[in-house]
């Protein structure tokens, strides 16, 4: 990876981890740092924002996100305990940059009296800095995916985190597409450097918590699911750093998004691609159901559109099978959880990416990846540990011609809405306990190292040991379709591959025509997501 050019010098989110370290948890910085308000300060703070929603909230109740969530997942309580995002970072991965966010999110802020945020920028591709025009493949999206469009998305992703963790630092990924090769329509939606800036931020544990915003279906790859699986090294690099991960599931009920311009949604049974991994946490939306007052009245509905579905690439993970007679299919269901989806789940997960970052605050580490501890704990434990239930709305598609029937909320878990959502006053030190208690995320994170290493260690070469006069057949897999791959031997280059359209390399390796000297030599394909490496001899 390129260097990467910062707007603001920030320290990261915790220290560095010794080479070949195993991540059981990030730590979060427990001291203020220098010149920063105390605890004391910002308690007071907050419950001066608290009474001005409260004392304010017929004006404020239609602002999302905005006092209803904050009232709805009780988040006062939290934050009356010193409970802010203090000390953490809060990552969102976004495909444009925005050069006025700090004057948009101060603007949100003056409304309540919210602290401004630390904000840091980063630009994790291609050279290091952002293109000084929006790629061709994005601008011909039109409205849906472009960079003007990543603007608006940059915006509402930060104040949705910033308002549940008000204290916590936001760092934004801005990673446009086509950094290596003009790629197809559905890679300029979600790109896949947005994988390698996942990739980037959690080998430098540059967060705590992340967030993806992004709903393009899995059947509008045009190279299929080798396509989508050559991503799956960021979403296994961010568990086994710990950083649990929340992806938008999308808005387009039971249909999902297709790349093309000013057609966001299909017609057709789909569900979004990133969050259908196993290593992140889906996010779907949700409507909270507050009186004049901001008091909460009924359990929060299904927002229509929220998309729900299974899986047409990744299985029913093992933390899914206690619900498998619910699901009633072998493949992944999502959402796990919904939030606050009135402006798209693009607002649901940045919300619960904030409430994740309160539980690292309360954990002084990381507490990702979550999925096994609310498959497992919280949500059967339902409200005692701040699951919150949604048993109204569902996600059929009633604006696809004909309508596409999907999936209603019930009672406990449902494919439409997961496990529902969270009253965070007891989810964050439930998720807490549970983290602590169970090592489910210990075991989480060692089988997502073990998953990543198998990865880099998926090179064939035959034969393996090349005796004199005589050549070896290279031969390797899950790279990026038609991207290139950087073949080296003892760090020098020899040449550049270009992966198939199922995303293979293949390579003849003839030591007397590389002059290779007789003995051990390291041999390293090097490409956007992934660097796989094995070692062979010369004779």
């Amino acid at each position: 990876m390129a260097c990467v050019l910062v707007i603001s010098s920030i320290a990261p989110a915790s220290p560095a981890i010794p080479a070949g370290a195993i991540v059981t948890s990030a730590s979060v910085s427990a001291a203020p740092a220098a010149n920063s308000p105390t605890k004391q300060h910002q308690i007071k703070v907050l419950t001066a924002v608290l009474r001005k929603m409260k004392e304010n909230y017929s004006k404020y109740r239609s602002i999302t996100p905005g006092p209803q969530d904050i009232f709805d997942y009780q988040i006062g309580s939290l934050w009356k305990q010193g409970i802010d995002g203090s000390g953490t970072t809060v990552a969102v991965i976004e495909g444009w940059d925005d050069p006025g966010i700090n004057k948009a999110v101060d603007a949100y802020d003056k409304k309540f009296g919210l602290p401004d945020p630390q904000i840091q920028t980063i630009f994790p591709s291609g050279d290091g800095k952002l293109p000084p025009k929006c790629p061709p493949g994005m601008v011909r999206l039109k409205s849906f995916g472009s960079c003007a469009g990543w603007r608006g998305e940059l915006t509402l992703d930060v104040i949705s985190a910033h308002l549940i963790a008000p204290y916590a630092k936001i760092l934004i990924s801005a990673t446009p597409a086509d950094s290596e090769i003009t790629d197809d329509a559905a890679s300029n939606v979600a790109p896949p450097e947005m994988m390698a800036a996942l990739e980037y931020i959690s080998s430098r544990h540059l967060a705590n918590a992340i967030s993806i915003s992004d709903g393009n279906g899995e059947a509008t790859y045009s190279h299929g699911q080798e396509e989508i699986t050559a991503q799956d090294p960021g979403e296994l690099s961010a568990a086994a750093a710990g950083i649990p991960v929340t992806v938008a599931t999308g808005d387009c009920a039971v249909t999902q998004n297709l790349p093309v311009a000013n057609g966001p949604c299909g017609d057709t049974l789909d569900t979004s691609t990133w969050d259908d991994s196993p290593w992140v946490t889906a996010v779907g939306g949700s409507v909270p159901d507050l009186n004049s007052s901001g008091r909460k009245v009924a359990p929060d509905r299904l927002w229509h559109p929220s998309s729900a579905g299974y899986s047409a690439v990744f299985p029913r993970p093992a933390y899914q099978d206690g619900v498998a007679y619910i699901t009633h299919s072998p493949m992944r269901s999502l959402p796990d959880i919904i939030m606050d989806g009135q402006d798209g789940t693009s607002e649901s997960a940045p919300l619960f990416a904030g409430v994740l970052a309160l539980a690292a605050q309360l954990n002084h580490a990381n507490v990702g990846p979550i999925n096994p501890a609310l498959y497992a704990i919280l949500g059967p434990s339902g409200a005692r540990d701040g699951i919150a239930d949604v048993v109204k709305g569902n996600d059929s598609c009633s604006f696809c011609k004909p309508p596409v029937p999907g999936f209603s909320a019930a009672r406990g878990f449902d494919v439409a809405s997961g496990w529902g959502t969270v009253d965070a006053s007891r989810f964050v030190p439930s998720l807490v306990a549970a983290t602590r208690a169970e090592d489910q995320e210990s075991f989480a994170r060692h089988q997502a190292l073990d998953e990543l290493g198998q990865l880099t260690r998926s090179i064939q070469l035959s034969p393996a040991d090349i005796l004199a006069g005589h050549s070896a057949y290279l031969l390797d897999t899950g790279f990026l379709p038609g991207h290139p791959v950087g073949l080296y031997i003892d760090n020098h280059k020899v040449t550049t591959l270009t992966a198939s359209t199922s995303g293979y390399v293949t390579y003849m390796i003839d030591p007397s025509k590389l002059k290779l000297a007789a003995g051990h030599h390291v041999l390293e394909l090097k490409s956007m997501l992934i660097t796989t490496i094995r070692t062979f001899t010369s004779g």
